[in-house]
């Protein structure tokens, strides 16, 4: 599979391999959202595992931000100490790290909250998921969370990362602008997807602001939200063409939320053989043909062949898998060795529970099974 170890470079960015980290929640953050001992760990595995590009799990950019425990949070000047740390501990194993920036709109917690607060949304409405309903943010509000995108990627950029990537997708907050179902203002930030852009443009000028021509931005973008009033295709074309005008650098596409159903999650289960993979592919490649800047692909990518596939017809610059790499860090070396059986995840999602531990994620299936060989 040669295509996958070519070289590349995004901007700055230079990586050794087109295989990307995407972006997952690890729980290795504290209560606060500082970083934790078990973050350096996992991410430090992951570098020495080949894999070419690491995005980190969400940080949220404000108190309010965050959706679920031990997240790592990116709102606070004193948290540059803790993400220094983990950013050096992977470039010390020679890999490249991005920094995935976020506010979770009404899917935060507010038993989460460090301190007081309400939730924000772009419109009075009632989250599918948490059951929240959200605060209509005011424009000043909606100030006060563009600055703070912009200040977590200045925090990002001091700390060493690489590049930094926004969060557009998976029903959260730059995604629930987007979203018609989400965003009902009357407003200069709602109606069409022409105005309901504005909120993500202005995040995009601020964030470029402060971090400069040649630091890499990229985002993570909904191809379709998969419910009804959501995203779809033919706005999410709109979406990826105009960041491209605005700077972007990279854009990866996902779909779906734990609200569209298990059926069109962004981590689907029952990924059984080679044409289960790749399930969002049909969206990244649509995207691909609209746009001069690099598109990833993710969505249950297991099989060499079908990474090959993917990278040989064009489909997508870069593979971008997350769940494969919880149960194998060193899936890319594995690869690259010559072994190039599939990847051993079995699609359970049972990580992401086992992560609510507060020791990080982990593979469940893996950590029986290496019980089992001890025991014996």
């Amino acid at each position: 599979m040669p295509e996958l170890f070519q070289r590349t470079a995004i901007k700055s960015l230079e990586l050794e391999n087109r295989s990307v980290r995407s972006a997952t929640w690890s729980g290795v953050g504290d209560a606060k959202g500082y970083v934790t001992d078990r973050a350096l760990e996992l991410y430090a595995d992951l570098a020495r595992g080949g894999v070419g590009l690491i995005i980190t799990g969400f940080q949220y950019v404000l108190p309010n931000g965050i959706a679920i425990v031990y997240q790592l949070g990116n709102y606070d000047d004193s948290q540059i100490e803790g993400l220094t740390r983990m950013v050096s501990a992977i470039h010390a194993e020679n890999g490249k790290v991005a920094a995935q920036i976020a506010h979770t709109g009404t899917k935060a917690d507010p038993k989460l909250f460090p301190g007081p607060g309400s939730i924000w949304g772009p419109s009075v409405v009632t989250d599918p998921l948490s059951g929240n309903t959200a605060k209509e943010m005011s424009v000043a509000e909606i100030t006060q969370l563009v600055e703070a995108y912009a200040a977590a990627a200045s925090r990002s950029k001091a700390a060493g990362f690489d590049a930094i990537q926004l969060h557009g997708a998976h029903g959260y907050g730059i995604n629930q602008f987007l979203s018609g179902f989400f965003n009902r203002r009357g407003d200069g930030y709602g109606g069409d997807i022409k105005s309901r852009y504005r909120f993500l443009g202005e995040v995009m000028e601020a964030v470029r602001g402060e971090v400069g021509s040649d630091f890499p931005v990229l985002i993570k973008l909904s191809g379709h939200d998969y419910y009804e009033g959501g995203l779809v295709p033919d706005e999410s074309l709109y979406v990826a063409r105009r960041l491209a005008d605005d700077g972007i650098d990279a854009i990866e596409i996902s779909g779906g939320s734990r609200a569209s159903g298990e059926n069109f999650s962004p981590s689907r289960k029952k990924i059984l053989k080679e044409e289960d993979e790749a399930y969002l592919v049909a969206l990244a490649a649509m995207v691909k043909k609209a746009v001069r800047v690099p598109v990833m692909t993710v969505g249950g990518f297991r099989s060499p062949g079908v990474i090959s596939d993917t990278l040989s017809d064009g489909k997508a610059d870069y593979i971008a898998m997350c769940r494969p790499f919880i149960r194998e860090p060193h899936l890319i070396n594995r690869w690259k060795s010559g072994d190039l059986t599939k990847a051993t995840c079995i699609s359970c999602n049972g990580c992401f529970e086992a992560a609510t531990e507060g020791n990080g994620v982990y593979c469940v299936v893996e950590k029986k099974l290496r019980e089992k060989r001890e025991k014996a």
